[in-house]
């Protein structure tokens, strides 16, 4: 990564992927001057913040996700800018306050989806495929032409970890797929028709959504014989499939460095127009994304987990 910086951060949950963050932010001159790996130590960390005892410049929020939207909603309360991990929350109803408060308040929270900056999507986005793909949802919104959907199947299984257990599968692993699509496609083309879920368990899910403009399939399994992260396009009787996964055996690093890069580029960003009092919005896309992958996913466990009709229509 090529932003040497000096901020400095705190962290709460000093887990893996806390401390992964950590390392790597420390590589490009992110000096992080709390560390908080209980609830009492995290609320130790915002009452010296909150008596200016102690002053970061960001947050990194990787504890249990169960916890996440505490910590968010803390930060957005003080103004301190966050990277949190995903999901940014698990309800449908936190989901929606985050999008409203943090645009109110002008608050910048960024989610750690890296899949966006998975290299396989970095070269999907430069391909002919992609900008017919994004000029087919272009026409479809201003009526120009009648065309069918886009398909998209998502596939993202492993092996049993004990990590992540606190939450049910669609918010560890189906969660990064949602935002995915919500990467790729405008949210204006999101019309939610219908949604169907096949299987489900803690462990795996199988689930179908209708958005009139598109398909879209998940399959999300941690407790699998294979590994396997792709993700298959299909439109006009053309198809591409993507290996989200084939660029760890290379740098496994890479996405998460990304990920950082396009974090503290954002923070620069915001930084300037805090000083400058001219508020700037550039950040919002990503967190309304992120908070629109989770009402989209909140659907199995607001349809199928509590024993309503397996498929429901808008």
């Amino acid at each position: 990564m090529q932003n040497i910086c000096s901020y400095k951060a705190i962290l709460i949950g000093a887990g893996t992927m806390g401390n992964r963050h950590k390392r790597l932010f420390e590589q490009d001159g992110v000096e992080f001057i709390g560390v908080a790996d209980t609830s009492a130590e995290a609320c130790t960390l915002f009452e010296q913040i909150a008596a200016g005892r102690l002053s970061p410049d960001f947050a990194v929020i990787a504890s249990p996700a169960v916890t996440h939207e505490e910590y968010v909603k803390k930060c957005i309360e003080i103004m301190l800018p966050a990277l949190v991990e995903k999901p940014v929350a698990i309800s449908f109803e936190k989901a929606e306050e985050f999008q409203r408060i943090a645009l109110e308040r002008n608050a910048f929270v960024f989610v750690g989806h890296s899949e966006r900056y998975n290299p396989a999507i970095e070269e999907f986005v430069k391909t002919d495929f992609f900008n017919e793909m994004q000029d087919y949802f272009k026409s479809w919104f201003l009526q120009k032409q009648d065309v069918g959907p886009v398909s998209f199947k998502f596939t993202r299984t492993h092996g049993f970890s004990p990590r992540n257990r606190d939450v049910s599968v669609e918010y560890d692993l189906m969660i990064h797929d949602m935002d995915l699509l919500y990467s790729f496609v405008d949210k204006n083309a999101m019309m939610y028709q219908s949604f169907r879920c096949e299987e489900l368990s803690d462990d795996r899910v199988h689930a179908f959504y209708d958005l009139r403009t598109l398909k879209a399939e998940f399959i999300a399994d941690r407790n699998c014989a294979s590994d396997s992260r792709t993700v298959e396009i299909s439109m006009n009787g053309r198809s591409v499939s993507l290996d989200l996964g084939a660029y760890r055996n290379g740098n496994p690093a890479y996405a998460l460095q990304k990920e950082h890069q396009a974090f503290l580029n954002y923070l620069d960003d915001y930084k300037k127009t805090v000083r400058n009092k001219e508020p700037d919005y550039n950040w919002y896309g990503c967190l309304y994304d992120a908070c629109a992958a989770v009402i989209m996913v909140s659907l199995v466990g607001e349809v199928y987990k509590k024993g309503r009709a397996n498929e429901i229509d808008a």
